[in-house]
């Protein structure tokens, strides 16, 4: 039988890896935290939400947006040298109680706007195959700031850009392989919603800040997602609270007749059980009865069926995603593999083919 302790100690060195040329950062504080057992056990205290490591950076990350006097303030805001990994391990100890508060009633909800750099060619792929303008719909919005990715300016550097020129939102996204659409602009929306479990309510500073939180510090991020927050705030994109598939079907259902709609995941859809996946998928299936349907998925390797048999490329650029678009009519899929991406939209490889 295994050790659980040492589960999560191989857990937190795995995530280790997942950030290496990332987030140095977070990758050092990973190697700390697996060879701390008495932190591992304290987490595993914790509800199952709240073990995998990015739920404990999060909290760790909002004690100190909360103003908490730490020099692992110094080193997140990069202005200490220090090693991190001891100094977040003696937070968590000399904080225990509250970042194990934190832990019991906030769960993971990484917003990342940057996802919008790898929505747009989607959807802009999307508006060639389908008539428009169609209704946008997000399950896992959080905030809902990625319902916002067409008034935000968006970078492919040779390749184009997207969006105002003037928006408060800067987003820049490599193109390290393909030829993606850049449009000058997305496509129209005829209407824009969110679903989550537990909407993020930006007004609220205690969201807000959760929010910042699950961004990680060293990855450039915290700018723009400070900027997305903003500018949402002056004109809320509506989030209603839901089960996935239940709230998914209503908001479907409340369409008008016909009118065409895409779903998008982007790096949700892991959360769901294999029941509620096949449930969701079913759904589409019944609401494509005289619709034109898509969905565009961002997900890990092997999380939508649909895609399980893609061998994401292993070279330079790290870990990479699955980018793909499933068309739904009358019952039917066709799907087409988009591309591959980095989960906070840092790079896009364009892989898709035309549509015979």
């Amino acid at each position: 039988m295994s050790d659980p302790a040492e589960d999560f100690a191989q857990m937190w060195r795995w995530f280790s890896t997942h950030c290496r040329g990332y987030s140095p950062l977070y990758e050092r504080i990973s190697l700390a935290v697996a060879d701390d057992h008495s932190l591992l056990e304290a987490i595993r205290a914790a509800p199952p939400e709240a073990h995998l490591p990015p739920a404990l950076f999060a909290a760790v990350h909002y004690l100190l947006l909360e103003g908490a006097d730490h020099p692992l303030a110094e080193v997140y805001d990069g202005r200490s040298e220090a090693d991190p990994g001891p100094l977040f391990l003696d937070l968590c100890r000399s904080r225990r109680d509250d970042v194990l508060a934190i832990l019991a009633v906030r769960h993971i909800q990484t917003n990342e706007c940057g996802r919008s750099a790898v929505i747009g060619p989607a959807l802009t792929w999307l508006a060639s195959h389908m008539d428009g303008p169609f209704s946008l719909i997000d399950v896992g919005a959080s905030a809902g700031l990625n319902l916002l990715c067409d008034r935000y300016f968006i970078d492919y550097g040779p390749h184009g850009a997207t969006g105002p020129a003037d928006s408060p939102v800067r987003l820049a996204c490599r193109v390290v392989a393909g030829d993606p659409p850049i449009a000058d602009r997305l496509p129209a929306f005829a209407s824009r919603m969110g679903i989550d479990r537990s909407p993020i309510d930006l007004t609220d500073p205690d969201d807000a800040r959760w929010l910042l939180a699950c961004v990680w510090p060293d990855t450039g991020r915290l700018a723009h997602t400070e900027a997305a927050i903003s500018l949402a705030r002056s004109d809320p994109p509506t989030v209603i609270a839901g089960d996935a598939t239940a709230a998914l079907g209503d908001v479907l259902a409340a369409l008008a007749p016909g009118a065409p709609a895409v779903v998008v995941t982007t790096w949700a859809f892991a959360y769901l059980g294999s029941e509620d996946r096949s449930a969701f998928t079913a759904l589409l299936d019944r609401q494509s009865d005289g619709r034109a349907l898509a969905w565009v998925s961002a997900e890990a390797a092997g999380t939508v069926e649909s895609f399980a048999g893609e061998a994401v490329p292993d070279d330079e650029q790290g870990t990479s995603d699955i980018l793909g678009a499933i068309l739904f009519s009358n019952g039917e899929r066709r799907h087409h593999l988009l591309g591959y991406v980095q989960e906070h939209g840092q790079w896009i490889d364009w892989r898709a083919k035309p549509i015979l």
